[in-house]
């Protein structure tokens, strides 16, 4: 008898009607300043990394750390670390990632997690792990923490620049497509310019001789140096590698 009930009240939530059912959770209204720090970051050389992790401090062997975890860090001459510092957690790419530097590409920098020093003595550091993008892992290393604020999108853009046209980088993992509320870079940072806040209208050329295609707007979320991390707050269609940003000043 209690089964074929849960199975009727199944039945009845199944076939409720489109109005009765929950509106569908929109990924850009629930987007974290944690997910885009998360996301990872497109550089064109690789940064020099000084703080690395050893490993886990666990009473067994264990080489992945998540949140909760406690990591020791090896320190280095002048490193000023001290109790209570936060730092980001980095990953270098290995391996075939970093082809693309061969030819003046850009290479995905992972961000695992951030930390906090919770002890120290001259040769190690203890460092809690606050929060786990993925498994932080020896030899992953350490820069220090930013708070990230989601920027407030202007409800009166300026019209788009096409004087500039700048390409859409790769996603985490080498992501290639993007939807509402997701994350992605293109090859421009403070260097040029770019501050958090920018806005970014995206287009698609169809190369087929007629006017670019309105499909998306983003803005600036974490501007790097060399790249900036962008939020895709609307799109017609799906953002994809092969698309154009184009700055709205």
């Amino acid at each position: 008898m209690r089964v074929s009930v849960v199975f009727a009240a199944i039945s009845v939530m199944a076939a409720a009607p489109v109005w009765a059912q929950p509106a569908p959770n929109l990924a850009r209204r629930t987007t974290l300043p944690a997910h885009v720090m998360c996301a990872d970051i497109l550089v064109p050389s690789l940064p020099v990394a000084a703080l690395r992790i050893k490993g886990a401090h666990h009473s067994e062997l264990r080489l992945a750390m998540n949140r909760g975890d406690l990591a020791v860090v090896g320190r280095a001459p002048g490193d000023g670390l001290a109790v209570g510092q936060r730092y980001l957690v980095r990953r270098l790419p290995v391996g075939a990632q970093l082809d693309n530097l061969k030819t003046g590409g850009f290479v995905a920098v992972r961000t695992p997690g951030w930390v906090t020093i919770t002890a120290l003595d001259d040769v190690n550091a203890m460092a809690h792990v606050d929060y786990s993008c993925d498994a932080l892992e020896p030899d992953d290393y350490l820069e220090p923490y930013t708070e990230l604020a989601l920027p407030t999108p202007d409800a009166a853009a300026p019209a788009p620049d096409f004087s500039e046209r700048i390409g859409v980088l790769p996603g985490v993992d080498g992501r290639q497509m993007f939807a509402d509320g997701d994350t992605f870079s293109i090859a421009r940072g403070t260097e040029h310019g770019i501050i958090a806040g920018a806005r970014f209208a995206i287009y698609r050329d169809r190369k087929d001789g007629k006017p670019l295609v309105h499909i998306g707007e983003a803005i600036v979320t974490d501007p790097s140096a060399t790249s900036a991390k962008l939020l895709l707050m609307t799109t017609t269609d799906a953002v994809d590698t092969k698309d154009i940003a184009v700055p709205r000043r």
